[in-house]
């Protein structure tokens, strides 16, 4: 038993590793800015993975008006481009604070 524990606990630990909320790649996406774009950033304290990631992006690509996101897992700041015609800030920081608690950091944090 206690060779068999001795085998299971390291890969147990690897696997938690390699899928926990603490993984964090470099960013190298730019964002694409037109002549009539706003740009809005908000901070996401609890933004810890690329699920975490998935989530807002994809969360605020579904928003009217909204054109590109890119959430920086590093700074834990989502940056935001769209038609300030179509949505307003206050509308877009009520949606990421919407799609924040729905992180599986955040989840997990609770």
């Amino acid at each position: 038993m206690k060779k068999l524990s001795k085998i299971l606990l390291p890969m147990i630990i690897a696997l938690i590793t390699n899928t926990s909320c603490n993984q964090i790649k470099n960013e190298d996406r730019v964002l694409m800015k037109g002549k009539n774009d706003s740009l809005l950033i908000v901070k996401i304290p609890d933004a810890a993975c690329e699920k975490c990631q998935k989530v807002i992006e994809e969360g605020l690509f579904n928003q009217k008006g909204v054109k590109q996101s890119i959430l920086n897992l590093q700074t834990k700041e989502v940056s935001i481009v769209y038609d300030p015609l179509i949505v307003s800030p206050q509308i877009l920081k009520d949606t990421v604070t919407e799609l924040s608690y729905k992180m599986p950091c955040s989840i997990a944090k609770n």
